[in-house]
Order: structure tokens, then C-alpha cells, then sequence
């Protein structure tokens, strides 16, 4: 089965269960995740911005930010990249509390179903 959200981080509540089953958000959880880089798969990259407006996914080394535009999404210059995996939905909250991530494109390819992987990091 799948999941039930929209897509949208307003479906993330910003709390995550910890072993002991109690909610728990930010860094009072024992780790703070808002402080880790990260890598991700880009998800949608053909309905984005960068893409629509070159044919074609960013080329690695390309400069990244994070943003958010409906969901959480990377960010070449102004253009739209590819949404961030939902998995990821707590960074809304830790771009909200005032972290920034930068990042640089790892992989793309072109095709039927354009790719881009990145690695990201706080800045």
C-alpha cells in the first residue's frame, strides 16, 4: 500500500516518533538530523524548472540549494531542480528554524525518465 499524503510538507507534522514511541521534534530526540548532509534522488526532475527550460537535467557539479515551492525541492539558480523525497519531509521544519542547505549535483541522466542525484550539506 502507499501512503496517504498529499506530498506537500503541510502533511508532516515536524514530530518523529522516537523507540520509545513518544513524539519528539528538532534536536530534543538525542540527534539533531536539522545539523546532517544528506543525499537524495530527485524525484519529478521532467516537471521542473531546470528541465522544462533546457531539455535536459542539470550536468554534475552543478551548484544546488534547498527550497520550498509547494514541497521541498532543490534549486539550480532560480530554476526548480527536482522535489526532495518525501522521506526528507523534516527539513521543512529545520528550513524553517533558519538552516540553509547547499549541495552539487552527483549523477544526471537524460532519457525517458530524467535523473539527478545530489549530496547536500549545512551551510
Amino acid at each position: 500500500m502507499g501512503s496517504s499524503g498529499s506530498g506537500n510538507f503541510s502533511d508532516y507534522s515536524g514530530k518523529q516518533k522516537t523507540e520509545s514511541g513518544n513524539d519528539s521534534s528538532g534536536g530534543s530526540s538525542g540527534s539533531d538530523k536539522c545539523s546532517e548532509a544528506f543525499t537524495a534522488s530527485l524525484e519529478d526532475v521532467a516537471s521542473h524548472d531546470f528541465y522544462k527550460n533546457h531539455g535536459a537535467p542539470p550536468p554534475v557539479g552543478t551548484p544546488l540549494t534547498v527550497g520550498i515551492k509547494g514541497r521541498i525541492i532543490a534549486v539550480a539558480g532560480t530554476e526548480s531542480v527536482g522535489s526532495i523525497p518525501t522521506r526528507l519531509n523534516y527539513l521543512a521544519g529545520c528550513l524553517r528554524d533558519g538552516f540553509t542547505y547547499t549541495g552539487v549535483v552527483t549523477a544526471s541522466s537524460n532519457g525517458s525518465h530524467p535523473q539527478v542525484q545530489a549530496d547536500f550539506v549545512v551551510k
